[in-house]
């Protein structure tokens, strides 16, 4: 059984919008994962979406962060260059960002188990599948031209 399989009947995403400018639309973006976990702070997926404005038919570029919070900050300022490049961007915040890792998990912070570690793993890829299917059918995104990048622990999930 592929570890990475889900059901693709998850419901669509909630967008949020945060700001604009001159160069893109930036929304809050929340949806439940597809594998949810006995945490429920696991289980709602957050990121947010950089649509550069005017643009359609735009690639997207699915940012993943690093262990922790501080490898956001650049797929943030990389999200915001990119959406003045006319690329889309979404900075997805994974399971081991403090958003979504649970009090126990922090404490205990390198130190988790083998089961802990391939389930953050699990979720993690799911996650991003998600945003792909999603991205797959919105209409200003062309779905042949999207790729992620990732950082640390988001270049492994990549």
């Amino acid at each position: 059984m592929n570890p990475f399989s889900y059901s693709k009947d998850t419901p669509q995403p909630n967008l949020q919008l945060k700001q604009t400018n001159r160069h893109w639309l930036h929304y809050a973006v929340d949806f439940p994962t597809a594998h949810p976990t006995q945490h429920e702070k696991n289980n709602t997926v957050w990121g947010e979406y950089f649509q550069p404005r005017g643009v359609d038919n735009t690639p997207l570029a699915i940012l993943l962060h690093g262990v922790g919070d501080f490898s956001v900050v650049p797929c943030k300022l990389l999200a915001r260059t990119l959406a003045k490049k006319g690329i889309a961007s979404f900075v997805l915040y994974l399971i081991m960002h403090s958003s979504r890792m649970t009090e126990s998990a922090r404490k205990r912070f390198p130190h988790l188990t083998t089961v802990e570690w391939f389930e953050n793993h699990q979720v993690s890829v799911i996650d991003l599948r998600q945003v792909v299917d999603w991205a797959s059918r919105c209409p200003e995104i062309n779905s042949e031209q999207i790729a992620t990048i990732g950082i640390s622990f988001g270049g492994f999930v990549s």
